[in-house]
């Protein structure tokens, strides 16, 4: 590929070498390379359109996307995803903008809708009268809890009138209190029906949103090692400065090793603490192996963050309160006094368990109270 000079494309465009210098900086010119002092540029580069002139305005709209009665926990996760994708995010409520279509000027590069329950006529005519504003490019992706012949006619109408795709996501399970859902699960799957199928209308794509369902007595069952580490960072990628997070890991050996997903849930350990989180860690060892832990890389990284790092000995709560130790287990993590999120024994092929009895939580909460009053600072433990 042949280059030429500022000098040379400055009298190709008919602007200032000034001019083109600035372009080159602001990565306006494609191809552009510097090399030392000088600019060089592709010799077929076409002259960039100049952000002051009507033309750029419209070479350069912005790509919108309107979502219509999402989930509330849906929002910041759609938000986030289609943001990093170069979209500009809208959510409206169905009820509002029926009644104001009209008065909306810009047009858009997608539509995901939540219908209320199983897409109605009404809801029907909103979408086809909201196409007008779509085009061969666009997408829709209609989230609800069954598909209907509604939509297949949705479908084919829109794809023959005017070439857009749309696709559908059906959310295998009821929302209620006996149920954990994975909502960035959920909006990634929204995401990926509205931007990757280009060329393929009437997808119809299933999920259960990962959902774990508590029993009787407010407890999971016994979860697998990727289902239990989801869940928990799930939890905590919610928390905010208000939560307050209590755990407390037991060191017997030298634990916390660079596995894969170790090194994930210590990673989301320090953002929650940076996030400004209240966050105090107790890890239980004894006093002979101080010695041993002082290289131990998590336990570095822990006492460097904003997480209170507090040891207490093994030895010493085993001869004082041994009743501690039996409700401590293998270690667990309690998020303010409504979950608490349980180790089970390594040797079991099971990694863990949520619980939201209210009698185990505030059981281990009282436990860790009375583990803090043994407790000294880690730093000054292994320093």
């Amino acid at each position: 590929m042949a280059y030429l000079t500022v000098k040379q494309f400055s009298q190709i465009w008919g602007i200032t070498e000034r001019r083109i210098i600035k372009l080159c900086k602001e990565n306006r010119i494609k191809g552009a390379i510097k090399n030392g002092m000088i600019w060089e540029i592709p010799e077929e580069t076409l002259k960039p359109s100049d952000k002051r002139s009507n033309i750029y305005k419209y070479i350069n709209v912005p790509k919108r996307i309107m979502i219509i009665d999402t989930e509330d926990e849906l929002k910041k996760d759609l938000q986030e995803l289609l943001t990093k994708k170069g979209y500009v995010v809208e959510f409206e409520k169905f009820s509002i903008i029926r009644d104001n279509l009209d008065n909306i000027s810009q047009y858009y590069e997608g539509l995901i809708f939540f219908p209320t329950n199983n897409l109605k006529e009404c809801e029907e005519t909103f979408i086809t009268n909201f196409s007008k504003k779509l085009n061969s490019e666009s997408s829709i992706v209609i989230v609800d809890y069954k598909r209907n012949k509604i939509q297949e006619k949705l479908s084919n109408k829109l794809k023959n009138e005017i070439g857009l795709k749309i696709n559908t996501l059906i959310l295998d399970f009821q929302k209620n209190k006996d149920t954990i859902v994975n909502y960035n699960e959920i909006a990634e799957d929204i995401v990926e029906l509205l931007t990757k199928f280009k060329n393929t209308t009437g997808i119809t794509i299933t999920t259960d949103g990962g959902k774990i369902e508590f029993d009787k007595n407010r407890r999971t069952k016994d979860l697998e090692i990727g289902i239990f580490y989801k869940a928990i960072n799930n939890y905590f990628k919610k928390l905010n400065k208000e939560s307050y997070l209590w755990c407390v890991s037991t060191m017997l050996e030298d634990e916390w090793l660079e596995s894969s997903q170790e090194m994930k849930f210590r990673l989301i350990n320090l953002e929650v603490a940076n996030r400004g989180v209240r966050f105090e860690r107790i890890f239980i060892f004894s006093k002979d192996k101080i010695k041993q832990f002082k290289n131990n890389k998590t336990l570095k990284i822990y006492m460097q963050s904003n997480i209170t790092t507090l040891f207490v000995d093994y030895d010493e709560i085993k001869e004082k309160a041994p009743y501690l130790l039996k409700i401590v287990g293998e270690g667990w993590d309690g998020i303010d006094k409504n979950t608490l999120i349980v180790d089970l024994e390594e040797k079991s092929s099971e990694r863990g368990y949520i619980s939201k009895n209210t009698k185990e939580i505030l059981k281990a909460y009282n436990c860790f109270q009375e583990l803090k009053k043994y407790s000294k600072n880690l730093r000054e433990v292994l320093k």
